[in-house]
C-alpha cells in the first residue's frame, strides 16, 4: 500500500506506512530509499538523510545505487552539507547515474553548481548519459551543424535553404532541407557507426517515387571534408557509383558536391552547392 501512496506522490502517507513496515529491523534497501524520498518531499529532510544512509547500508542493487545517492546529494545540498553532498554525488556518478538535467535544474545543488568538483562531476554524469558527446569520431562532421542560405556553387542562384542540428544526444546530425521555392524539402540522418569506423547518411525527400531515399556510406571526415559513397542504377539499369563531398571551407561555408559515374573513370556533377552561415 505504501508503494501505491508513494506512486500517486501523496508522500505523506506514504511515509506513514513506510514507517509502519520498516521500523528499524528491515533488510531491503528499497523501501528505506522510498521513504527518504517520502521525507524529503513532505518536507522532512532529517528524516530523509537517516532513511538514505540506512539505505546506503544494506547493499543496494547497482539499478538502485546511483538513484539513491544522487537522492542523498540533494538532501546533504538542502541541508548546506556541501562537501557530503558531492561525496554522494562523486558515489551516484561512479555507479551510473546519468541524469544531468537535474544537475542544471534543481535549486539545491545552486550553491555548487560553480564549484570544480560539481563542474566535474557534471561532465562525467552528462558524458554517461551522452556517450556521443564525447567520441571524437562523432564529432567529424560538426562543421555541418547550422542555419544555412544555400546557393548553386560560383553563382547568386538560391537554391534553398537548411538547418543542421545535433540530435539523439550528440549520436546524430538532422538535416532539415527547404528548396528556395519551398516545393520541395526532405531530411537526413547522419551518423557515425563504431562497429565500422564509418559515417551514414539515410536521405528521404519529398518528392515521392523510387528516389525518394537516398543512401550513402562509407562516410570518413579527411582533408577537411567529408567523404562518401553511394550505388545505384541509371534509368537504362547500368551500375551507377556517386561521391557526395561535404567541404569544411571554415567556420561559416560549407560546399557540398554530388558526382555520378558508371564507370568510375568519368563523373557527372549532379549538384554542387554551397552553404553560407546565418547563424
Amino acid at each position: 500500500m505504501a508503494d501505491s501512496f508513494y506512486y500517486d506522490r501523496n508522500w505523506k502517507q506514504a511515509a506513514q506506512i513506510y514507517e509502519q513496515v520498516l521500523h528499524d529491523t528491515s533488510s531491503d534497501p528499497l523501501p528505506w530509499s522510498r521513504l527518504g524520498f517520502s521525507y524529503y518531499n513532505s518536507g522532512n529532510n532529517n528524516g530523509a538523510m537517516k532513511a538514505y544512509q540506512k539505505s546506503s547500508m544494506l547493499n543496494p542493487s547497482a539499478m538502485l545505487k546511483p538513484v539513491l545517492f544522487s537522492r542523498m546529494a540533494r538532501s546533504f545540498a538542502k541541508a548546506k552539507k556541501y562537501d557530503e553532498a558531492l561525496s554522494a554525488l562523486h558515489v551516484a556518478s561512479e555507479a551510473g547515474y546519468a541524469n544531468p538535467d537535474e544537475l542544471d535544474s534543481l535549486a539545491e545543488f545552486d550553491a555548487i553548481r560553480s564549484q570544480e568538483k560539481f563542474i566535474e562531476l557534471r561532465k562525467k554524469i552528462f558524458a554517461t548519459a551522452y556517450p556521443c558527446s564525447t567520441e571524437p569520431r562523432s564529432m567529424d562532421f560538426d562543421f555541418w551543424i547550422g542555419e544555412w542560405i544555400v546557393y548553386v556553387t560560383g553563382t547568386h542562384f538560391l537554391a534553398g535553404h537548411s538547418k543542421i542540428q545535433r540530435a539523439s544526444g550528440g549520436c546524430m546530425i538532422l538535416e532539415n532541407w527547404t528548396s528556395a521555392n519551398n516545393s520541395y524539402n526532405g531530411k537526413s540522418i547522419n551518423f557515425y557507426d563504431p562497429e565500422i569506423g564509418k559515417w551514414e547518411q539515410i536521405w528521404v525527400g519529398s518528392e515521392g517515387g523510387p528516389n525518394r531515399v537516398h543512401r550513402f556510406f562509407n562516410g570518413e571526415y579527411r582533408d577537411s571534408a567529408m567523404h562518401f559513397e553511394s550505388k545505384g542504377k541509371t534509368a537504362k539499369g547500368e551500375n551507377l557509383i556517386g561521391r557526395f563531398t561535404f567541404f569544411n571551407q571554415g567556420a561559416n561555408q560549407v560546399r557540398q558536391l554530388k558526382e555520378s559515374s558508371t564507370d568510375g573513370i568519368k563523373w557527372n556533377v549532379d549538384y554542387d552547392f554551397t552553404y553560407f552561415r546565418v547563424k
